[in-house]
């Protein structure tokens, strides 16, 4: 009986140590949406700006390009209310000051690529009539800064943390809808050639953004 309780006793002195040894926590997480919806650009995502002859270039100031027409769909399985945001993947590339629009700001473009190692130039998205179910709406714009949507005045799409939507007014905010219709120009430039770097070679136009759309 002696050596029974001693047993016992010492299974229960040590079963707290090895509890306390190590732990670990697994968190389940998820999101329940209410609707889902897939963004595309009606007849693709590349905006070829074909071949263009160096000689027709001016070698001294900004030479813009003709713009190209994209639209950007937005299908929704249920009426949602969506914004967008656009992140520059070749923002490295951009060359400062040109003009857009006939605004001068580098947020309002993009990169253009480079030829070693100089920047090409940049692009603009022009922004259009943005549509709801086919009905024209109002373009929006807020800021992580200003969070209050608000009607943008530049015509031109921006660099994120801007972001965009589009409804009535800026007061009654974005609108839900099944498919949302946003029309743009990529409108492209290429820096005076007199700065770029002297060659013989074909070097590529490459410009590259992200369209980053949420739900509200």
């Amino acid at each position: 009986m002696k050596k029974t309780k001693l047993v016992g006793a010492l299974v229960v002195a040590l079963a707290p140590f090895a509890v306390q040894a190590a732990s670990v926590d697994l968190t389940v997480s998820g999101t329940v949406i209410p609707t889902s919806c897939i963004p595309a650009f009606a007849g693709g995502s590349n905006v070829d700006l074909g071949r263009i002859f160096a000689a027709t270039l001016n070698p001294t100031s900004q030479n813009d390009l003709p713009p190209r027409d994209i639209t950007l769909k937005i299908a929704c399985d249920a009426p949602a209310a969506v914004e967008i945001a656009v992140t520059d993947n070749r923002g490295a590339t951009k060359v400062p000051g040109l003009t857009f629009n006939g605004r001068t700001n580098n947020d309002l473009y993009y990169g253009l690529g480079s030829t070693q190692g100089v920047g090409i130039g940049g692009f603009g998205l022009l922004t259009g009539q943005p549509l709801t179910d086919g009905n024209p709406q109002m373009f929006l714009v807020r800021s992580p800064d200003n969070p209050v949507w608000r009607v943008p005045v530049s015509g031109l799409v921006s660099n994120a943390p801007i972001s965009y939507s589009w409804g009535p007014s800026a007061a009654t905010g974005p609108a839900a809808a099944r498919l949302h219709t946003f029309p743009m120009k990529v409108a492209a430039a290429i820096r005076a050639t007199s700065e770029l770097p002297p060659t013989t070679d074909e070097f590529q136009l490459d410009g590259s953004v992200t369209f980053d759309v949420y739900y509200l």
